[in-house]
């Protein structure tokens, strides 16, 4: 008796952890490639990896969603951005769901005029500088000692660059001759 007992609650057991394993597989793979390349550092939604724009989640559209995961393409699915939906279509209700933990970055842009002679403070985590060379003698710019843009005849009109410093960075200009006179 107490042996049929244990092996009673044995299969009992083993039922239930049968019952809790994946019986969908392939809606597993789709949350997880979803979640993955939502999240991942090269997706249309991210800045770096885990750590997704508010704009561009906020334009998120299903179609968006699918061509960018393609094993969501023909299938149901919902993405959502803490208690928000940000993206759905169909029916996903009984599908598999897969959770990642982000943080949600909004862009600012800030416009400063600066001396071209003087090191320039940027905010942390600038990850792009855009510079306009009005009525300056610039040669070069630096940030963090590094040479980013050059140009011995002085550097004209707008310049965009990358600004891949994570830590706090300062930009620097030279001037190798005189500011034009107005």
């Amino acid at each position: 008796m107490v042996l049929t007992a244990t092996t009673g609650v044995t299969l009992a057991l083993a039922d239930g952890a049968l019952a809790g394993t994946d019986r969908r597989p392939g809606d597993r793979r789709a949350a997880v490639a979803a979640a993955d390349r939502l999240t991942a550092a090269g997706s249309p939604v991210t800045r770096r990896a885990n750590v997704v724009n508010a704009s561009a989640v906020d334009a998120l559209t299903p179609a968006a969603v699918a061509r960018h995961v393609p094993p969501l393409r023909n299938a149901s699915f919902r993405v959502r951005v803490g208690d928000e939906t940000v993206a759905e279509r169909g029916d996903p209700d009984s599908g598999v769901a897969f959770r990642r933990i982000v943080l949600v970055a909004a862009v600012e842009e800030r416009s400063r005029s600066a001396n071209a002679s003087r090191s320039l403070a940027l905010p942390r985590r600038t990850d792009r500088l855009r510079l306009g060379f009005a009525n300056a003698s610039v040669d070069t710019v630096r940030v963090n000692g590094r040479v980013v843009l050059h140009r011995p005849g002085g550097l004209r009109g707008p310049r965009r660059f990358p600004c891949r410093e994570p830590r706090r960075s300062r930009s620097r200009s030279t001037r190798t001759r005189p500011a034009p006179s107005r």
